[in-house]
């Protein structure tokens, strides 16, 4: 307890101390994270001004009289942010070390703001970046892109027999057989909450991963999340995708038993109702969405069967224009099953409450929803690149064929990102430990940390 108490103390003086950054008419994040460095290849994320609605308006980066590119503002990410991005777009090879001044020029309006950004020595760069590379390894199931000198690259062997079960397992579920080996690329840093799924599956592998996922599991999951694109349908609803995926991961951070989970969440008050979730999926809660969803579908598949609800979820049609998603489901529902959308919520809440769980299922989401919810508290205060509705997730292709390293390896390592990391991974074992009186105190005293540093 006193090393706790030193602990707040001395963020408290450090979080006192620390300047208070000038108001600015825009916002400019680079990018690979942290300082920067001689060679690096400077990408820019430029956060659009007040009043400027994504899709509207530019902006330029203009170096040493050379214009460096021009992007438009347009909706970024899964949170649909307004930004203008351009990528990789200021080659510091041939610079020395010190600061330089880049102009931002916003149009319309030809409104011009002068940034610097200093490059330190090419020396300096954080291990293991110098000498590290991107190499490969092929399994039965996947090609795995990492990074040399990485955990990954330490554990790549017991990676490789991982990824080749939880693929099968994945197949066999949703009776489907790839039609190319899946690509997987190795971020050396934590983005979001550990795994995203694209035309490759990009997952968080690093020693102290603060968000400590369950490997298995992880793969599992993103995989599920590939098999299902490839096999395909009119219209597959986030609500669905996501629920799939859990529900066919047999959890979402760990094993878990998906419906009394989702019985003592209805419990607490956090159920969110399913027109809400079907509409604006990402943008709840995290966790509770997440559970609410896999829960959702395996009562849809305990009812219906694996076949009528693969053939519902299958034959969902796009929406027509002005239609939401729950109006599109409302409509599959009753072409499908023959009941409305709301009967369906109706039918699996008298479901939820006569499900049983015990006071541990109900104390462990408790402490699940905390701890998450702490985790993208201190990436939004601290490390907005990984935060997963605004993460910064190149190209993985692109970054082999430039011979990138750096976006995937760097992070902030301040000392307020260090020191809550460190509380993050002790509060995270204390959880999946089942010390959940430890782990409420860890957080609460991370919390007290994250609003001293940002009210």
């Amino acid at each position: 307890m006193r090393r706790a108490s030193l602990l707040v103390l001395i963020f408290l003086l450090l979080a006192a101390c620390s300047p208070a950054q000038p108001g600015r008419q825009i916002t400019v994040i680079t990018h690979p994270d942290g300082p920067l460095y001689v060679g690096d290849q400077v990408s820019f994320e430029i956060l659009s001004p007040q009043g400027e609605q994504g899709g509207s308006g530019s902006v330029s980066v203009t170096f040493d009289g050379r214009k460096l590119g021009q992007a438009g503002f347009a909706p970024y990410g899964i949170g649909g942010r307004s930004q203008a991005t351009l990528w990789w777009a200021w080659d510091t090879h041939n610079l020395k070390p010190g600061s330089y001044s880049l102009t931002f020029t916003l149009m319309p309006g030809n409104v011009t703001e002068t940034e610097s950004f200093r490059l330190h020595p090419a020396d300096q760069v954080p291990l293991p970046e110098p000498g590290a590379g991107w190499t490969s390894t092929t399994t039965v199931c996947c090609v795995l892109h990492y990074i040399t000198g990485t955990a990954a690259a330490r554990d790549i062997a017991s990676i490789s027999q991982v990824v080749d079960e939880e693929s099968a397992a994945v197949s066999a579920q949703i009776g489907s057989k790839l039609k190319g080996r899946i690509d997987v690329v190795f971020m050396s840093r934590v983005i979001g909450q550990g795994g995203f799924t694209s035309d490759s599956v990009y997952v968080s592998y690093l020693d102290d991963n603060y968000i400590g996922n369950d490997t298995a599991i992880l793969f599992h999951h993103e995989f599920v999340h590939y098999y299902d694109a490839q096999q395909g349908g009119v219209y597959l609803p986030s609500i669905f995708q996501e629920g799939l995926a859990v529900y066919l991961s047999g959890g979402h951070f760990k094993p878990e038993p998906l419906l009394p989970r989702a019985a003592a969440m209805l419990d607490m008050g956090l159920y969110i109702p399913l027109t809400t979730l079907a509409n604006d999926f990402y943008n709840q809660q995290h966790d509770t969405g997440y559970l609410e969803a896999g829960s959702l579908v395996e009562y849809m598949v305990e009812t219906y069967g694996w076949g009528g609800f693969n053939d519902f979820y299958r034959n969902i049609p796009q929406p027509d224009s002005g239609q939401t998603t729950a109006m599109v489901l409302d409509a599959a529902l009753h072409d499908h099953f023959g009941i409305s959308f709301a009967e369906l919520e109706k039918a699996f809440l008298a479901f939820l409450h006569s499900e049983k769980y015990t006071q541990a299922e109900l104390t462990d989401l408790q402490v699940t929803v905390s701890f998450y919810d702490t985790v993208r508290r201190y990436q939004q205060t601290l490390d907005p690149s990984a935060y997963f509705l605004t993460a910064w997730l190149p190209n993985g292709l692109d970054m082999r064929q430039r011979g990138i390293v750096a976006d995937f390896l760097r992070r902030p390592r301040n000392w307020d990102n260090q020191g809550i990391e460190t509380l993050l991974i002790r509060a995270h074992d204390q959880y999946f430990g089942t010390d959940y009186s430890a782990a409420e105190a860890t957080l609460k005293l991370t919390n007290l940390i994250l609003h001293v540093i940002a009210p």
